[in-house]
């Protein structure tokens, strides 16, 4: 909207802020649109969200509502049954905000299949906003391939890029130990801010040991990421993290994304963005690299970029370009803590999970299917009381409590 990241008026959380009458009037006097920044929030788990604060809120806004990137997502391919299973409060939700709007700007063909199916007509596809920051004219063009200049995001690593670098994102136990100054999480973070997680193990030792390697990376400010990717001279970003994949283009970085989701999978194909989710760890990334093609998403962008200035014109909105000075949002410059102690912590987090694995082997190899489950079930009660518990004690337990048969 602005040719540069400008500090606008903004609720921060409209989950957790508190949506007030005096909220709203200030809105409906000082304010000429009500852009509504939305993702993807067409999703069965999210159905205890408190939708209906939401749509009482959204009654009372009289200036134009304007919403953008609202998606559907599923984890089981385009699912079309999904409509069906949201609960009441979002589908009021989504009819309210099509009453209030003149068109719902969705991610991609699934999203507005999904709002077709719930009645809701007045549906536009732009894609994403942040995909379009660069202007008109932005071009990507691939760099010689270097093993050491990859970027990897989320979930995924392979064993053919030894030296990557890894971006964070909600892994809250290393952005605290890391950039935060280990200053403690609450206790009911997720189960991101621990570290590790004995569901996505792999997952786990690999952060682990990029973390020991001195190669994960956070950034909290633009500016400093986007000079991250420059600087560095990186030739690809690859990963699960769609956004990574968007800022990483915007920044001259070609990226693919691999995360099956419907939500990736829908934004992906309508911007053209390249993605393939059966890419894994025993894939062979230079060979996808140096058969990457970047014709079809540079030859796609000027289109796109029209439709989305369209989408921006029929509500009203026109891009502008705002003085240098204008306010921008302030991140603090967080640099990588390298004390010994942060060495320290990270080798007591690796034991850990490898005791814990240990044991989650010894429990399998004794035991087999429900049996296996419910031994474990049992082993970690007993670990949550008895965390002195050694592997050859957890062995002796198994033993009395499920005699073999």
């Amino acid at each position: 909207m602005f040719g540069r990241p400008a500090k606008v008026a903004h609720v921060t959380n409209a989950w957790e802020q508190d949506l007030s009458d005096e909220l709203a009037d200030e809105i409906n006097q000082n304010y000429s649109h009500f852009i509504f920044i939305l993702q993807d929030y067409i999703r069965e788990s999210f159905i205890g969200f408190n939708y209906d604060q939401l749509t009482e809120f959204l009654k009372k806004i009289k200036i134009p509502v304007t919403p953008m990137s609202l998606c559907a997502n599923s984890f089981n391919g385009f699912d079309m049954g999904l409509a069906d299973r949201l609960s009441p409060g979002q589908k009021h939700f989504l009819a309210l905000l099509s009453e209030k709007s003149k068109t719902i700007g969705v991610r991609g063909y699934y999203s507005a299949e999904i709002l077709n199916r719930l009645g809701i007509k007045n549906v536009r596809i732009i894609g994403c906003p942040s995909y379009f920051e660069n202007g008109p004219t932005r071009i990507v063009n691939k760099k010689p391939w270097d093993v050491d200049k990859v970027i990897t995001t989320a979930t995924f690593f392979n064993k053919g890029l030894p030296h990557t670098s890894h971006i964070l994102q909600d892994e809250l136990y290393f952005i605290n130990l890391l950039f935060l100054g280990g200053k403690g999480l609450p206790p009911d973070a997720n189960i991101t801010a621990r570290p590790f997680n004995l569901d996505e193990i792999p997952t786990s030792f690999q952060l682990l040991a990029k973390a020991m390697a001195g190669r994960l990376e956070f950034f909290s400010d633009l500016n400093q990421w986007g000079d991250f990717f420059r600087s560095n001279d990186h030739c690809l970003t690859i990963g699960t993290r769609l956004h990574s994949g968007m800022f990483s283009i915007n920044n001259g970085v070609p990226a693919i994304v691999t995360n099956p989701d419907a939500r990736a999978r829908e934004t992906c194909e309508y911007l053209k963005i390249p993605y393939d989710p059966s890419i894994h760890s025993s894939s062979n990334i230079q060979d996808i690299y140096e058969n990457l093609d970047l014709d079809e998403m540079n030859s796609a962008y000027p289109a796109l970029y029209k439709e989305f200035l369209s989408y921006l014109k029929e509500h009203g909105l026109t891009p502008t370009v705002t003085p240098a000075d204008t306010p921008c949002f302030e991140f603090p410059q967080m640099q990588k803590n390298n004390d010994p102690s942060v060495t320290a912590e990270l080798h007591r987090a690796f034991t850990e999970l490898t005791d814990s694995v240990e044991r989650e082997v010894v429990t399998l190899r004794a035991f087999g299917g429900e049996k296996a489950m419910r031994a474990r079930d049992r082993l970690r009660s007993m670990e949550s009381k008895h965390p002195s518990f050694s592997s050859s004690m957890y062995y002796t337990y198994l033993k009395r409590a499920f005699p073999p048969t």
